[in-house]
């Protein structure tokens, strides 16, 4: 790999992978499942703006699904924190070789890099897991309704794109560099 192209490449670890691994990640997934008052207050499990359970929302629980879902998610709470702690301390290692003094090499952060990829994925197994759990409490008439209107917000998300253009941060269509 060229050398700018490694920098470059170890620049978006140090920016993407803060982002994408934090609680922000675990919110944005659905795994978030307690904020200020719980689930079901501001932040919790009906509250936290989260795709998934946002998503869920949409089946219209009973009460013993919704019961169900909850002990799902406090099950694994405990595990995802510990990943999610371990990816931010690695993040942090990470950031501090790049913005430290002297150079770095990629054999500095590949090590680090590694083992982040390796918690990604523990995370992205949990994540998935969690939600089959999930899925398996729902009855066919909701998960139709479920995939009805993830279609939707799929159709609105890609007009917003359509309207509002490639983002700041993305080459415009057909620029490979």
């Amino acid at each position: 790999m060229p050398r700018n192209k490694l920098a470059a490449a170890a620049l978006g670890v140090l920016v993407a992978l803060p982002l994408s691994a934090g609680a922000g990640f675990a919110q944005h997934m659905g795994f978030d499942h307690g904020g200020p008052g719980g689930p079901g207050g501001p932040g919790g499990m009906h509250g936290d703006g989260s795709r998934f359970l946002m998503l869920l929302r949409s089946a219209n629980l009973t009460a013993a699904q919704e019961a169900q879902v909850h002990l799902i998610l406090n099950n694994n709470r405990a595990q995802m924190q510990s990943l999610r702690q371990q990816l931010a301390n690695l993040h942090e290692k990470i950031s501090s070789k790049l913005l430290g003094a002297g150079t770095v090499t990629s054999a500095d952060l590949k090590p680090l890099v590694d083992k982040a990829s390796r918690l990604e994925a523990t995370l992205n197994e949990n994540m998935t897991e969690t939600a089959l759990s999930i899925r398996n409490v729902l009855t066919p008439a909701q998960v139709t309704k479920l995939a009805e209107v993830h279609a939707k917000l799929e159709n609105i998300h890609k007009q917003i794109k359509g309207l509002m253009g490639p983002g700041p941060d993305m080459p415009p269509p057909g620029d490979d560099n």
